[in-house]
C-alpha cells in the first residue's frame, strides 16, 4: 500500500467525513456524577444543567505527531504485570522508511526467532519426523499458537517429506499459512455516518496503550472532516484525564471529563447525551485499565455498558480491546476474558517497537477470528494503521 493512500485515512477506516472543519479551540467539560440507579429515564433530568464549560487554549493542527507520553507531573500507571508505567520521555524521531520497514522493525525479535529456528534445523536437512517436531517447537514458541503451527506442518508435509528443502522453502509457507490464518480477520473500523454519535468502547489491562490509541483514532477521524467527541471515563488516574485532554486540545475534539475517582458510568452518560445534542459523528470512551481477573472492575465496566444503553440501545456500536504486543501469552487470556465480559467487537494491537512478541496476534485470530482493527508500531499519529494481513505475514516470516 502506498504512503499516499496510507496518509488518506478514510478510505482505509470507512465511513464519511462529516465535512465539517476543525474548530479553533477544543471545549473541556466537567460532566455531573450520577450512580446507576438514576439513569432509568425518568431521573436523568438535563445533563446540560450539570455541565460546567471551560475553553482552552487552541487546538494544534489535527496532523501533528503525538507522543505516548502523559503530561509532566503525572503519575506512573500500574501494568499488568505489576511494575510502573513511568511517564514517557519526549518521543524519539519516527523511524526512517516507510511503513512496512517500520512494521519489520517491530515484528523483528518474532522474525528474528523464526528465521534462526528455521535456518538452524534446514541447513542441509531433509524434511523428516525429527525436523518437522523441531519445526513446531520453534512455531509454538513464538507464540504461534499450535492450531496454526500444525497447518504449517501439515503442508510441508505435502509432495516435500523426506526431500531437501531449504529454509527459503519453510519461510514461504510460514508467510502463506500466517496469512490464510490473518485475512479474514483484517478488517477496517468503519464508522456508521447513520450513528449520531458512533460510540467507540475502548477496554484493556493497565499500560497497554488505550488513551493514546483514542487520541491517534481521534486525530485521524478529524483529518477526515468528522466531529469528534472524547470521554474520559478513566476516573482514577489524574494522569489519563490530563493526558485525553492534551489529546484533544491537539486534535480539535470534544473532552467531557470530571474529577478524580468519579463515577464513570455517570460520565459516559453525560457524554453521550452531550453528543447527541450535538450531533457528533464519532464518541470515543476512554476507560480505566483493569486486570481481566478482577470481577469488581469487570462488573463496573459492564455497569458502563448498560448505562450507555439507556440513551441507545444498539450502542456501544464498537468494543475495542488494546492489547499490548510485548505481553505475549498474557494477551490471548485477555481476549477470552473481555470478550466475555465486555463484549468485546474488535482488536487493536500496539507497541510492535521491536521489542514485541507479535506471534500471539496469530493464535489469537486463530482462536477468536475477531476482527484486527489496526495495528501500532510507533508514537506518531501515522503509526497506527489499519491491519494489513498479507504485510504483517510477510513481516514475520522475514520473507
Amino acid at each position: 500500500m502506498s504512503g499516499k493512500a496510507r496518509g488518506v485515512f478514510g478510505r482505509l477506516w470507512g465511513g464519511k467525513g462529516s465535512g465539517e472543519p476543525a474548530p479553533d479551540a477544543t471545549e473541556t467539560t466537567e460532566a455531573g456524577r450520577t450512580d446507576d440507579a438514576q439513569h432509568t429515564g425518568v431521573q436523568d433530568g438535563d445533563a446540560s444543567e450539570r455541565r460546567a464549560a471551560q475553553t482552552v487554549k487552541p487546538a494544534a493542527p489535527a496532523d501533528a505527531t503525538l507522543s505516548e507520553s502523559v503530561p509532566d507531573g503525572a503519575s506512573a500507571e500500574p501494568r499488568a504485570d505489576g511494575a510502573a508505567v513511568q511517564p514517557a520521555e519526549a518521543p524519539a524521531a519516527t523511524a526512517t522508511g516507510g511503513w512496512f520497514s517500520r512494521l519489520k522493525q517491530g515484528l523483528g525479535k518474532t522474525s528474528a526467532k523464526l528465521s534462526d529456528g528455521i535456518t538452524g534445523i534446514f541447513t542441509r536437512k531433509k524434511l523428516e519426523a525429527a525436523t518437522l517436531e523441531e519445526l513446531e517447537d520453534v512455531l509454538i514458541e513464538a507464540d504461534l499458537g499450535v492450531g496454526t503451527a500444525e497447518s504449517i506442518i501439515t503442508a510441508l508435509r505435502k509432495g516435500r517429506y523426506e526431500k531437501d528443502i531449504s529454509a527459503d522453502d519453510v519461510r514461504s509457507v510460514l508467510k502463506t499459512e500466517v496469512e490464510r490464518v490473518l485475512a479474514p480477520v483484517a478488517k477496517p473500523l468503519v464508522i456508521d455516518p447513520s450513528r449520531k454519535p458512533h460510540v467507540v468502547l475502548m477496554v484493556g489491562v493497565n499500560g497497554t496503550g488505550k488513551t493514546t490509541t483514542i487520541g491517534k483514532l481521534a486525530s485521524q477521524f478529524r483529518a477526515e472532516g468528522k466531529k469528534v467527541m472524547l470521554a474520559a471515563a478513566d476516573t482514577f488516574r489524574a494522569a489519563a484525564i490530563d493526558q485525553l485532554g492534551i489529546w484533544g486540545e491537539r486534535t480539535g475534539a470534544t473532552v467531557i471529563s470530571g474529577a478524580v475517582g468519579g463515577d464513570a458510568a455517570g460520565l459516559v452518560y453525560d457524554a453521550l447525551a452531550r453528543a447527541r445534542e450535538e450531533g457528533a459523528d464519532v464518541l470515543l470512551v476512554d476507560t480505566a485499565g483493569r486486570l481481566q481477573n478482577k470481577e469488581g472492575l469487570m462488573e463496573e465496566l459492564a455497569k458502563v455498558v448498560r448505562v450507555i444503553r439507556k440513551l441507545d440501545p444498539t450502542a456501544p456500536h464498537d468494543v475495542l480491546l488494546i492489547l499490548d504486543a510485548t505481553t505475549g501469552q498474557n494477551a490471548m487470556s485477555q481476549v477470552d476474558v473481555f470478550r466475555e465480559r465486555a463484549g468485546v467487537t474488535g482488536l487493536v494491537m500496539t507497541k510492535l517497537d521491536g521489542t514485541a512478541r507479535g506471534g500471539i496476534l496469530v493464535a489469537i485470530s486463530a482462536k477468536h477470528a475477531l476482527p484486527v482493527h489496526a495495528i501500532g508500531v510507533g508514537e506518531g499519529t501515522d503509526d497506527l494503521q489499519p491491519f494489513d494481513a498479507g504485510e504483517f505475514a510477510q513481516a514475520i516470516a522475514g520473507s
